[in-house]
């Protein structure tokens, strides 16, 4: 799902809208379709670079993963819905963004497509209908702000409809795409209902017409299909302009036209985005993704298209600069020959533009020693980088080596969840559920080191990584292990390594905190343990920069133990102890006069040993939960979470007011 019209309020400026899980996303871009290499910026309070303005807003107002979402005509609100049948539309242009309609089990299943007439009064909503209810509706028109039906669409067979597009003009019209029976259903209203004689509706060969789309000027109508096929349709009547078969060489997801209603962009599992000149019907310019990412990494797609390059979505964004959306995630900003549309503002200078990002809950979390880069990895096996600086990914990390085209090109590093990432003397360290153990510098992890239980957590020190495993833990150094599993008589939760490497601090599932002298050969010995710290088991632990300070958390309460007085408690349990489930996170500022602790209660609080009695609090910050928390320099927090987003936080001002 991909919409490049963003509404006549937002015409200023490229917007693209698109879904991400739960997640609505709202992204400017103009800094990368005008060439900005980001000079211009702004400085956060504690000095550290930052984008001179906002550039995305993310909505997280629904429960299930969203399918659809576009802007209306005006551009002041958002329809979205998701795969449970729910529909919102929401204000875009109000700072509060406030429902206006919430319409649950607007279809029996999921919405498919959503479409606004050119009035942003109705809307047109399509998808799947109940299997074993006869009279639930797979296509209907609805008031925008009421849920009121207004007409009777023509109803697909097996109650499954793939596409719908509004004329953007009297009179009114409205085409609907099947997804089982390749037909195209035309109607007119209001009130709508079907219109049956002198239309086309069966150009399509077989299988799903997946997209369906108005020109601007509302002369014509474009579908797309599993059979390859493009088919132009008069506006007016739906009578059959022109059918182009084979435009691809595999099924055709998603088309759009361009502002002055003269072009159409196609997108394709073959990996490849088409330009259609809408008057010669003609293919005047083919991108080949697949072929780009594959050159990328090195490989030979000529095969067969990697599943990851395939182009599941397409759109114009202001000044016709073609979007396009791939199996893997990557949206594509694509760059058009001079010349060939006369209304295009693209300054891409004939390469591709990819912008990466996460599909998927961030697990892992880890940041570079003094730079501003971070690494992050999701459930999916993703690991992405992040120059904070810029407030922007840099790429996605790949496997060294690796063959695969498919696993390569979905950009997969673990086949399986990563658990933990931590970054040590120059290399990033990874773990995930696969039992890998996976080390690389840069966006390159070339070494791999099978474990013998499944990975769980990652400490470090300087030079000393220790690796917790279900069965126990394993101490890695450099590029490889330098202990064999040393089995533990608890379950390990959470871990951290002192700076010197000569302490590891382990968390168990017994609430205890375990203390552990490490010798030159690796071997460990107990020193010392916190036997009445916490009632819960401990999920979180990390030592302060100077080394005299130790914060543990559990599902409740956040503790602090004074390392040179003989692991004493500086805040026992009781006192921090506002988290209403795990605390995943915990992290200090630089100077380690502030505490900041993030859980799966969606919030992050702030804490301090000189005002024991206060604290920060921001609730909602991630959907789902926290994954990791850092801070930079100054007072800027850095977090990321189970909604796959990272954000950044200028504290400065709160921790003032509330700490002096």
């Amino acid at each position: 799902m991909l919409d490049g019209k963003a509404g006549r309020i937002n015409n200023d400026r490229p917007v693209i809208l698109y879904s991400s899980g739960r997640l609505v996303v709202v992204r400017e871009l103009g800094e990368e379709i005008d060439g900005d290499n980001g000079n211009g910026v702004a400085k956060w309070k504690g000095g550290i670079d930052r984008p001179s303005g906002v550039r995305a807003f993310v909505y997280r107002g629904h429960a299930a993963p969203v399918t659809a979402a576009k802007f209306s005509p005006s551009g002041c609100y958002v329809a979205s819905a998701d795969l449970r049948g729910k529909l919102r539309v929401w204000s875009y242009d109000n700072q509060e963004h406030l429902c206006k309609l919430d319409l649950a089990g607007a279809i029996a299943g999921p919405i498919r497509d959503i479409s606004w007439d050119f009035e942003s009064k109705r809307l047109c909503i399509v998808g799947e209908g109940s299997k074993t209810d006869s009279s639930s509706l797979s296509a209907k028109v609805i008031q925008w702000d009421t849920g009121v039906t207004c007409g009777d669409l023509g109803q697909h067979t097996r109650n499954r409809v793939a596409s719908c597009t509004f004329k953007p003009s009297r009179p009114m019209r409205i085409a609907t795409g099947g997804a089982d029976d390749s037909r195209v259903l035309f109607n007119k209203g209001p009130p709508f209902g079907r219109i049956m004689e002198g239309v086309a509706d069966q150009e399509h060969a077989r299988g799903a017409v997946n997209c369906i789309r108005y020109s601007p000027d509302g002369g014509r109508i474009v579908s797309v299909g599993t059979d390859k096929s493009v088919v132009f349709y008069d506006g007016k009547s739906m009578e059959l302009v022109h059918k182009m078969a084979g435009v691809h060489t595999h099924s055709i997801y998603a088309c759009d036209w361009s502002s002055d209603s003269s072009f159409v962009v196609t997108s394709s599992a073959d990996g490849t985005v088409k330009l259609i000149d809408a008057a010669s019907f003609a293919v005047v310019h083919t991108w080949d993704i697949a072929g780009v990412q594959g050159d990328a990494f090195g490989l030979q797609t000529a095969v067969k298209t990697p599943i990851g390059a395939m182009q599941m979505a397409v759109a114009f964004v202001k000044g016709d600069v073609p979007v396009a959306v791939g199996m893997n995630g990557n949206i594509s900003l694509l760059p058009v020959p001079p010349g060939l549309m006369r209304n295009s503002d693209s300054k891409l200078l004939g390469n591709t533009l990819t912008l990466s990002g996460h599909q998927a809950a961030i697990s892992a979390f880890a940041m570079a020693p003094d730079s501003m880069v971070l690494y992050t990895g999701d459930t999916d096996g993703v690991i992405c980088s992040w120059d904070l600086a810029a407030s922007k990914a840099l790429g996605r990390a790949r496997v060294g080596g690796n063959e695969d085209v498919d696993a390569t090109l979905m950009d997969k590093v673990h086949l399986g969840a990563i658990t933990a990432a931590t970054f040590a003397q120059g290399s990033l360290v990874t773990v995930g559920w696969d039992d890998k153990l996976r080390i690389g510098r840069g966006m390159v992890m070339d070494t791999c080191i099978s474990l013998e239980a499944q990975p769980n957590v990652l400490a470090k020190g300087t030079a000393l990584v220790c690796c917790v495993t279900v069965k126990g833990i394993i101490l890695i150094k450099g590029d490889q292990a330098v202990s064999d599993l040393i089995p533990l008589p608890y379950s390990a939760l959470s871990a951290c390594v002192s700076a010197d490497d000569s302490t590891l601090i382990v968390g168990g599932e017994d609430c205890k905190i375990h203390i552990y002298s490490v010798d030159s050969s690796f071997g460990l010995s107990d020193a010392h343990v916190i036997e009445a710290g916490h009632l819960k088991p401990v999920h979180a632990l990390t030592l302060s920069h100077d080394g005299t300070k130790l914060a543990s958390a559990d599902v409740r309460d956040v503790c602090v133990w004074s390392v040179s007085d003989g692991w004493s408690p500086l805040i026992g349990k009781g006192r921090w102890c506002f988290h209403t489930q795990r605390v995943t996170c915990l992290a200090w500022s630089k100077d380690d006069s502030v505490l900041a602790s993030g859980g799966n209660d969606d919030s992050i609080y702030l804490w301090s040993l000189a005002k024991k009695m206060k604290r920060v609090h921001y609730p909602f910050v991630h959907r789902g939960g926290l994954s990791g928390l850092e801070f930079l320099n100054g007072m800027v927090l850095v977090s990321a979470g189970s909604d796959g987003c990272v954000n950044q936080w200028d504290v400065t001002d709160d921790i003032a007011t509330m700490f002096g």
